[in-house]
């Protein structure tokens, strides 16, 4: 399984992970080091929280992303946005616009 991979590629940390899944840090420990199993449910919410397909996540694949996915670093800026209060969140927001709507992107 590769949920210590993708934990870590995002600087998050266990408690950070659990807190996603509403479970204690422990048993998030557990699934990570193969101690216990995951349930289904919680894979699905971990490959859709990074953005990745299950057979992924669980190792089946090599292929991470399914064609229209996000890449690492729109997943990254995400997660980064997610952490943000409603302030800051319109702030860049506004931001994005101005940027968008800037001439230099009108040919793309």
């Amino acid at each position: 399984m590769r949920i210590k991979q993708l934990r870590t590629e995002r600087k998050l940390r266990q408690a950070d992970v659990a807190r996603i899944l509403n479970v204690t840090p422990e048993a998030y420990s557990m699934w990570e080091n193969g101690v216990r199993q995951m349930s289904l449910s919680n894979l699905v919410v971990l490959a859709r929280f990074y953005g990745v397909t299950l057979e992924y996540l669980v190792g089946i694949s090599s292929e991470r992303w399914t064609e229209g996915s996000l890449s690492s670093e729109e997943e990254s800026l995400l997660v980064w946005y997610k952490q943000l209060d409603d302030a800051d969140k319109g702030l860049i927001a506004a931001m994005a616009r101005n940027l968008a709507a800037n001439k230099k992107y009108d040919s793309r």
